[in-house]
């Protein structure tokens, strides 16, 4: 399992953005709030050709924050939780948008959506053998 840097953990943050094909997750490394609040604002403008004024971002959350709110026994993967029903993650980061070259946490991401396509594999081989097909 890939481990983030400790760059990851001192200077990520993620902002959502609602677009009309659904939220993307954005992630980038600034060193305050206000730094990520203006990068968000003028990348995603810059890539969506959308005005700064009318784009529909929420959420910023720290890397602490996240991992704060989140709760998988792995730390790295709450950055990634999206959706909560009490103590378990029923919604992930499906539509990420990485503004930052950071390898581990591109890495990480890839190895949680593994993991969740292999977990449901085996959840459909365990439905179809408990049936005697």
């Amino acid at each position: 399992m890939s481990e983030l840097s400790q760059q990851c953990r001192e200077l990520l943050y993620r902002m959502m953005w609602q677009t009309p094909e659904g939220v993307v997750d954005a992630f980038a490394l600034c060193a305050t709030r206000e730094e990520a609040r203006r990068l968000f604002y003028s990348a995603i403008s810059l890539l969506s050709g959308i005005h700064e004024d009318e784009l529909e971002l929420f959420n910023l959350e720290s890397f602490d924050d996240l991992v704060n709110a989140g709760v998988s026994s792995d730390e790295d993967a709450r950055i990634f939780e999206t959706q909560w029903n009490g103590a378990r993650v029923i919604g992930w980061t499906t539509r990420p948008l990485f503004l930052t070259p950071d390898p581990t946490l591109i890495a990480r991401w890839a190895n949680l959506r593994a993991d969740l396509a292999a977990a449901q594999a085996n959840s459909v081989i365990s439905r179809i053998s408990g049936r005697g097909y």
